[in-house]
């Protein structure tokens, strides 16, 4: 079941996609690397390409390891290309 936090980081992704505010940066062999303008300060999101994992420089992630707004913003931006 989706818990009301989910549903949150899914809402703030969504509205941090579709006012610009993710782009990607750098594409390498591994690496896919998104910067991202939160309200206040900007995140650096890394998606892994051989695990195929994201991760975010973020206070929610690095504390929580669960997915943030952030590296949902930039997976809506992956799956729109």
């Amino acid at each position: 079941c989706m818990s009301e936090h989910s549903v949150d980081i899914r809402k703030k992704g969504r509205k941090l996609f579709s006012e610009g505010k993710e782009k990607k940066e750098i594409n390498t062999m591994k690496r896919l690397h998104f910067k991202v303008f939160g309200e206040t300060e900007e995140y650096s999101v890394i998606f892994d390409k051989q695990k195929g994992k994201f991760s975010c420089d973020c206070k929610f992630f690095t504390l929580r390891q669960k997915e943030c707004s952030h590296i949902f913003a930039c997976r809506i931006s992956e799956e729109n290309i």
